[in-house]
């Protein structure tokens, strides 16, 4: 949907602009291929997100969902030879729904970058601009695929962020006027649902860090606090290996106190947020910090650098420690010796990561995608 904004400020044209928001039926197409190829938090988010969609159980609403070629073949669903990422995708895609006959009302891409779809609207969901900040640590061929978002501007009606530092920093960084950008938090994710809160005294004595293993991480940050906390206190890692991250891989792998889960599935992801001592996000900036939310739906107290979007997930209820290993090593061991420090900040987390909600994301994205819809 390229078509120029209304402009009328006529009382009649705003009832009937609201009336048709309110009555409209869609059917929204979300792309969940990424979902398909590899784990993380966007292949969680797409997943989160249409599942929510389809729990709102709206007669206005249907949701295909667009997955790779490998994927089952089930209700709702159209399968696509279209890999995620591909250097021709903007052309490709388009050419490739329009021939399986899928033509919907908005098209949801999760990933940053957006296709041209004909006769529809179109939302894209940018969750940070760590490529703008930090391209060193993306491949070649990743940088290239987000640098298209300044290609797919031209033609994306709606823009949503899982944070206000991201829409502020996506405003600035590509002139989008801040109307067309809505801030929509994510949700505590399915696997952690209803979990069970440890008890301090059941709590095992190591930090974790949950993320893919590259520099803007500053897992290096955590390495160098090791020498500080004494014997009793591990470092376990979750996360799959970066792109260009040998020596932090080898220090990870060859530094004693210090566990590396490569692969870890929900079931035990669950467990290692569960029995936590705390979860520790050194990282220079994020764009939400899913992690995070996740160690708060667990009671599990956060230690964090504060970057980018981490204060508006956390609010007043995570211990923000400045950049340096001996204060990270102090506030961990704080949290150790200090039982009811730990309580306060474990039952605090906990009931604030209760407002983090995926249906309230899927309503608010419902919005999103009525607005972008009432404009054709």
């Amino acid at each position: 949907m390229n078509s120029p904004r209304p402009t009328t400020s006529s009382a009649s044209a705003s009832a009937s602009s609201r009336w048709r928001t309110e009555t409209l039926a869609l059917h929204v197409a979300i792309d969940l291929r990424l979902a398909g190829y590899r784990s993380g938090g966007i292949a969680r988010y797409a997943r989160e997100l249409s599942d929510a969609l389809q729990r709102l159980h709206s007669p206005d609403l249907t949701v295909t969902e667009l997955h790779a070629a490998r994927a089952p073949a089930t209700a709702g669903t159209v399968r696509l030879r279209t890999p995620p990422h591909n250097r021709w995708e903007l052309r490709a895609l388009p050419l490739e729904l329009r021939v399986r006959g899928v033509q919907p009302d908005v098209y949801h891409a999760v990933d940053f970058v957006a296709p041209r779809v004909q006769r529809c609207g179109v939302v894209a969901t940018v969750h940070d601009l760590a490529f703008l900040d930090r391209p060193g640590d993306l491949t070649p061929d990743a940088l290239r695929w987000y640098r298209q978002l300044s290609l797919s501007r031209a033609w994306t009606d709606a823009w949503v962020t899982p944070s206000q530092w991201t829409a502020n920093r996506l405003s600035l960084a590509y002139d989008i006027d801040p109307a067309d950008i809505t801030v929509v938090p994510h949700g505590i994710p399915a696997f952690l649902s209803g979990v069970e809160v440890v008890s301090r005294d059941a709590r095992r004595d190591y930090v974790l860090a949950v993320g893919t293993v590259e520099p803007r991480k500053r897992l290096e940050l955590l390495l160098n606090a090791l020498p500080y906390l004494g014997k009793q206190i591990t470092l376990v890692v979750a996360g799959a290996p970066g792109w260009n991250t040998a020596a932090l891989e080898a220090r990870l792998r060859n530094t004693t106190r210090v566990a590396w889960r490569t692969a870890p599935d929900d079931a035990e992801m669950r467990e290692l947020y569960r029995y936590a001592l705390a979860v520790v996000l050194p990282s220079w900036a994020e764009g939400f910090g899913l992690p995070a939310l996740e160690a708060m739906a667990c009671g599990t107290p956060v230690v964090s650098s504060g970057g980018g979007a981490l204060p508006e997930v956390t609010g007043q209820v995570a211990l923000t420690v400045e950049p340096d290993p001996a204060a990270w090593a102090a506030a961990i061991v704080r949290l150790r010796d200090d039982d009811a420090l730990w309580r306060q900040l474990s039952v605090a987390s906990h009931e604030h990561a209760q407002q983090f909600r995926w249906e309230r994301a899927a309503e608010e994205t419902f919005a999103v995608y009525r607005a972008v819809a009432a404009r054709a």
